[in-house]
């Protein structure tokens, strides 16, 4: 028997250990602009073998929920907060417009760093860029590697704005130890594939990871988003699969996404750091409809990106851990804003069931979720708000089985892939312009096409409709005439949220932005905005 002398040593080093252990890394990727039935667990058609695996093996997410559309949804998933009281309810941040999440708002990289994390971002931003203040490194990442907005090429790295300057956005950030932002433009990547670039960054953050401290690396990653880019190798792999070109490439994009899943995962479990990880999915919005559709399908669900319908909000997402029970699909409530508070508590507190409490979150909208996920409790929310905008006259808010649309909620047909209905879905998919295909309101504003009335621009706010989406998850049958009571109680509700409302951030373009002042590059160019 070993004495107390020599047991002391080992039980400290066990301690250690378990502490350690006790803090999971966390992998979040977002997919940028996935349709609901663009994942292999909706239709088989699509080559993803490594999302297939870790999904089915993992917990796959039914009735998660984001933002409309790319800023508000980044905004949300960083703050925990709806987008409403950020002022990002409205659009998306353009390249050349000087605001962006608000420089008072606390954001998850900066908790996971107070809680010992090493954080790195690799991908897209799209949270404003108007000042150095405003970018990644200056809000909590130890590394950025990626760019600020939102549709860059595929290749060349170049972005053009809605108002006409383009420019290169591809880069490396690091934070001195000045605090100044040391920023690499990377001019050599605009020959290779993005994906390829993100795979080899990931790569190399993961591999030289210092074990002593848990990772936190936040991939929001560009696949399927527009441009329709990529490369022979994956296109070829729906030879006979997928007929319709259009469909092809889409589902193409999304197999050179599961490349990037994974070498990430592969190299998570070359490194040691897999068994301790937890990895999160997710889609910021649904796929595309309408004029920038690069053949995105959410069918059976309603409507798509930059709607409120089911197709525009419900994520097509699920989580992956060794440190879990898999094999299940968990049809709790969940939102967006819910995982500030979750990952920060399992970052405090490990993955275990505990009364740890987490780190202090005031005034938020997001609700710990991490007991819903792993089994022991329902929901810990009945209610979410999908948006409120005041510029398109519209809002709508989920409560309990319903869901109440106010306003003008986005065109929303139901598109079923080319193999199902090829009409319908050359309608409002494949045409090219904007006199064959029919648009959403929003697409007006941001493409300048005043000769043609946005619909949302029509005064709609007195205009209701209701949905039991619980047994009419399709959005088939309005109900609203049925149950008064319902309506009058949501839009009480709904007004509620409106008081805690800010008004819309947007700002006209501004041509200072210009990347031809400042060497072809897109670039913070404002000390303060």
């Amino acid at each position: 028997m070993l004495s107390s002398a020599r047991t002391a040593p080992l039980l400290l080093l066990l301690l250690h250990l378990v502490s350690a252990l006790k803090q999971p890394n966390v992998v979040l990727l977002l997919a940028d602009d996935l349709g609901w039935g663009d994942v292999p667990w909706h239709d088989a058609r699509t080559i993803a073998p490594n999302l297939m695996e870790l999904a089915t093996t993992g917990t796959i997410f039914d009735r998660y929920y984001v933002q409309p559309i790319c800023t508000p949804t980044r905004g949300a998933l960083m703050t925990g907060k709806y987008p409403s009281r950020l002022g990002l309810q409205h659009l998306v941040i353009g390249p050349d417009t000087p605001y962006g999440l608000p420089l008072n708002e606390s954001i998850l990289p900066e908790y996971m760093r107070k809680l010992g994390y090493s954080v790195h971002g690799i991908g897209k931003w799209h949270l404003g860029h108007c000042s150095w203040d405003h970018t990644p490194t200056k809000r909590g990442f130890d590394s950025f590697y990626g760019y600020f907005n939102g549709a860059t090429d595929y290749y060349t790295k170049v972005l053009g704005a809605f108002t006409g300057p383009s420019g290169f956005d591809f880069r490396y950030n690091t934070l001195a130890n000045s605090g100044k932002v040391k920023d690499d433009v990377l001019w050599s990547t605009n020959t290779t594939y993005s994906s390829y670039l993100y795979t080899q960054q990931a790569k190399h953050v993961i591999s030289t990871h210092d074990k002593s401290k848990p990772l936190f690396l936040y991939l929001p990653m560009q696949n399927p988003h527009f441009p329709a880019e990529v490369p022979t190798q994956y296109y070829d792999m729906y030879e006979g699969i997928v007929k319709d070109k259009t469909r092809r490439t889409l589902l193409a994009m999304v197999t050179a996404l599961d490349d990037i899943v994974k070498s990430v995962v592969d190299t998570l479990k070359d490194s040691g750091l897999w068994e301790n990880t937890v990895f999160i999915f997710f889609a910021d919005n649904g796929g595309q409809l309408g004029i920038f559709s690069i053949g995105q399908i959410n069918y059976p669900l309603r409507g798509g990106k930059a709607t409120y319908w089911e197709g525009g909000i419900r994520s097509a997402s699920f989580i992956h851990s060794p440190l879990l029970q898999g094999g299940q699909v968990n049809g709790e409530l969940m939102h967006v804003t819910d995982w500030l508070p979750t990952i920060t508590h399992i970052g405090a507190c490990g993955v275990e069931p505990t009364n740890c409490t987490g780190p202090e979150l005031a005034n938020i909208d997001g609700v710990n979720q991490w007991n819903t996920i792993i089994g022991q409790s329902k929901s810990a929310r009945t209610e979410f708000l999908v948006n409120y905008d005041q510029e398109q006259n519209n809002a709508a808010l989920r409560m309990g089985k319903w869901k109440l649309l106010q306003g003008n909620p986005g065109r929303g047909p139901w598109v079923p892939p080319p193999e199902i209905n090829y009409r319908k879905y050359k309608e409002n998919v494949l045409s090219t312009t904007p006199e064959e295909k029919v648009m959403d309101g929003w697409e007006f504003e941001i493409r300048g096409e005043q000769e043609i009335k946005a619909p949302w621009r029509t005064k709609l706010t007195d205009k209701v409709q209701l949905y039991d989406v619980e047994s009419d998850p399709y959005e088939k049958h309005e109900v609203s005439k049925d149950n008064p009571e319902v309506v009058q109680q949501m839009l009480e509700r709904l007004q509620v949220h409106k008081d805690a409302a800010v008004p819309p951030g947007n700002k006209p373009a501004d041509p200072n932005a210009n990347p031809d002042n400042f060497g072809g590059v897109w670039t913070p160019w404002l000390e303060t905005c």
